[in-house]
């Protein structure tokens, strides 16, 4: 009658509710028209590509210094052709990576060893297999020697590597191509937000990183609490807006 009723399940089977929460990112088929996400004039564009995070894990013989700094960014020579290959379903060939050394105890098994992640920013599975070992392990390798900017005899110092690509994102949380949400940003007329929590189809709310306030956890988190005073409150709940 005009009201999300509840969620169909892959079997067939028909679970109702009166009310529904939708977690993952919104597109026009999911649901009848193209204007039931958001307020304004947002819009979603079902077939834009997100990219994803290709994350490196380091044991490391060999302990922290002490001033060793948290989190660096070491930036690629070349950040025009970066974003054209994450953008455009490539592996870039000089990406930028995120080099993070936290001093915490319960990432280590002692003072003698350390742990270290990698992390950049990729296109998502699909435009790249990144199911295939030898494309996993070459973009590793680059992000270990690109990572010898911020932590010199870093590869002499490797006991063991775990490689995460969007294809592990992908089969574990069901997101499209191992997409993770982007920060919603102002300006642009509106063109990085998120469509808000309250939809134009009744009795159905969006939360998670791909709604407003956007992708992180701390706005992931934002997102179930306004749903909550809107399904508690009603729809003129002050916090949706």
């Amino acid at each position: 009658d005009g009201r999300a009723a509840g969620v169909e399940l892959a079997d067939g089977a028909v679970a109702e509710a009166d009310r529904v929460v939708l977690g993952v990112r919104p597109h026009a088929g999911l649901v009848p028209g193209q204007q039931v996400w958001g307020a304004g004039d947002v819009t979603v564009r079902p077939g834009a590509a997100v990219p994803g995070r290709f994350t490196v894990l380091l044991s490391l013989r060999g302990g922290r210094e002490a001033d060793a700094v948290h989190r660096t960014v070491v930036h690629s020579a070349d950040a025009a052709a970066e974003q054209e290959a994450v953008f455009g379903g490539r592996v870039a060939a000089h990406p930028t990576v995120t080099v993070l050394r936290p001093d915490d105890p319960a990432t280590r098994p002692d003072e003698a060893h350390e742990a270290v992640t990698l992390t950049a920013v990729v296109a998502p599975q699909g435009p790249v297999e990144w199911t295939d070992p030898a494309v996993r392990q070459r973009f590793a390798e680059l992000l270990v020697e690109r990572a010898e900017a911020a932590v010199p005899g870093l590869r002499e110092r490797i006991l063991h590597t775990e490689v995460r690509t969007p294809a592990e994102t992908e089969a574990e949380t069901g997101a499209e191509g191992g997409a993770v949400p982007p920060p919603a940003l102002a300006g642009a007329e509106g063109a990085y937000l998120h469509p808000g929590n309250l939809t134009r189809l009744p009795g159905l709310y969006l939360a998670g990183g791909w709604s407003h306030p956007g992708g992180g956890l701390a706005h992931a988190g934002m997102s179930g609490t306004l749903v909550a005073g809107l399904v508690v409150e009603g729809d003129g709940f002050r916090g949706s807006q």
